[in-house]
């Protein structure tokens, strides 16, 4: 539980936004009044979700860093793919226009943000996340963050966050409905390595893959199954993913191609 309130010198919009969201999830809604974050903590003994023009931000109630969302690396992959250039998710994916794209672990969505750019206006990317907060402040921040690059934004008010385990998602699919779904158990390694996303660490899921999970992939995706995981990992032959090495990077891509039936 945490309360809901907004930045000092709140819009009509930022207010109205902060409103409907704690309605909808049944939140305290607390007028800021010039307090400061730590005063509202102190008052309340609860973590405080702030709405701002820009995003919204998140800070625990025993944290003095606040968590809030950012594109981070999706906005120079984005503008490397408009270039010309390549990206290795898109590659190990061979995502095109128009695909439909569930992303199983949205996290912060900067993979996501890539796929929705690739997949276009007539595609679709659906991005999974079991942690609630996270995603809440996902959804809310792609429908605001402002970036200068229009092609960003446009792929992220696209996508669409599910606040749902990806099993349990999954078991709802039918089949064949996505072209490619993806996965990326390492999201906890991932923001380990960012100190911005410090909140974070003790809510990402940290949940492995299973064989439950790549059965149920194998039945609702049509094109490809990709795996993100360190280059160490045996995650990749224990569940029978193509290995793309990658000798610059710590993390590899692994696919499994529905559509040869071959690996």
């Amino acid at each position: 539980m945490y309360i809901v309130t907004t930045c000092l010198r709140p819009t009509d919009d930022v207010l109205s936004r902060a409103h409907t969201h704690a309605t909808e999830y049944k939140m305290k809604f607390v007028d800021r009044r010039k307090l400061s974050i730590d005063e509202l903590k102190k008052r309340h003994q609860r973590d405080v979700l702030v709405f701002d023009k820009r995003r919204v931000e998140f800070t625990p109630l025993h944290s003095t860093e606040p968590f809030f969302f950012h594109p981070s690396s999706s906005v120079f992959r984005v503008k490397q793919l408009s270039r010309g250039g390549s990206d290795p998710l898109i590659d190990a994916m061979q995502a095109t226009p128009g695909d439909h794209i569930l992303d199983c672990t949205l996290g912060l969505g900067s993979d996501s943000i890539v796929m929705s750019h690739v997949a276009g206006s007539n595609g679709k990317v659906i991005g999974l996340e079991s942690q609630f907060i996270t995603a809440q402040l996902v959804r809310e921040g792609m429908s605001v963050w402002v970036e200068k690059d229009e092609q960003v934004n446009e792929a992220m008010r696209r996508i669409e966050v599910v606040h749902s385990n990806s099993l349990d998602y999954l078991k709802t699919c039918a089949e064949n409905s996505f072209d490619c779904i993806y996965f990326d158990p390492m999201f906890e390694k991932t923001i380990s390595e960012s100190v911005h996303l410090n909140p974070l660490r003790t809510i990402a899921d940290t949940s492995p893959l299973t064989q439950e999970l790549i059965t149920e992939a194998t039945r609702v995706a049509k094109k490809r199954i990709v795996l993100k995981a360190h280059f160490e990992s045996d995650t990749f032959e224990r569940y029978g993913f193509a290995h793309i090495k990658r000798k610059t990077s710590k993390f590899h891509y692994g696919y499994i191609d529905l559509e040869s039936k071959s690996i």
